[in-house]
């Protein structure tokens, strides 16, 4: 057994409780600027861009459990921060926790390796700085109510994600898995739970419900389909060679 994988077996450390703590803080910071960047109204506490998205999914795919829980604590500390909510946060932020819990429970379960590996890296780079691009158009139509352009640019990443995978046929598991519950999967569930929770509690009016998810949904699916992406690929092959990479559940 190498020095790593003893590392890798001797369950929760310190260093676990550090990167969470860590990872909790830089969320809350990413998702309190999100939604006071690009709020989206009638809905206290949402953002058409929400950038701690982004984030979500490779914490989780990276730390585990621990990825959903700063992603659960990050959104808790947003509802306190910037909404009326109160304790009612601790319910609505379950929808952030869904966000990481969705793709991890997915790779875990069905065994799939989250390093976005490259078969080809000419076109795999080519598409990941077309990618990078799409990010730039999808921020700038968004700011500049060009609501085509922005729609165009969710389904660019989506369709830029699915190329590298057809540029990786020998590793299309992880992109196929990543593109399906990682972009699309928690996407959903996040937007769906999140939404849904603010209308039966109160704090948004039913009518508005689609306005609101398909706000929150494509948001989350633009910057986890360009930054979450970006992430992945370039810092999974390096986290994993670190005591803070978890391969079971927590450790």
């Amino acid at each position: 057994m190498s020095q790593t994988e003893e590392v890798f077996k001797r369950g929760v450390s310190w260093m676990h409780i550090v990167t969470f703590a860590i990872a909790t803080g830089v969320s809350a910071i990413l998702a309190i600027y999100a939604v006071f960047a690009v709020p989206v109204a009638p809905f206290p506490g949402v953002s058409g861009l929400y950038f701690a998205a982004a984030i979500y999914v490779p914490l989780s795919l990276w730390l585990g459990m621990w990825g959903p829980l700063a992603g659960y604590f990050s959104c808790v500390i947003l509802g306190f921060a910037t909404t009326p909510f109160g304790p009612f946060s601790f319910v609505w932020s379950l929808c952030d926790f869904f966000e990481g819990l969705i793709p991890l429970v997915a790779f875990k379960l069905f065994k799939v390796d989250p390093e976005l590996k490259m078969q080809r890296p000419g076109i795999t780079w080519a598409l990941f700085g077309l990618l990078v691009l799409d990010l730039i158009l999808g921020v700038i139509s968004y700011a500049l109510t060009w609501s085509e352009v922005f729609l165009a640019s969710i389904f660019l990443s989506l369709i830029i994600v699915i190329l590298m995978g057809a540029a990786n046929p020998k590793y299309w598991k992880s992109w196929i898995f990543y593109a399906i519950f990682g972009i699309i999967g928690g996407a959903f569930g996040s937007a769906l739970f999140g939404i849904g929770t603010l209308v039966l509690g109160g704090f948004a009016p039913a009518e508005a419900f689609w306005v609101g998810f398909l706000g929150w949904f494509i948001g989350d699916v633009l910057v986890i389909g360009t930054i979450g992406t970006i992430l992945m690929i370039a810092l999974t092959p390096r986290i994993k060679r670190t005591p803070i990479y978890v391969r079971g559940w927590f450790s």
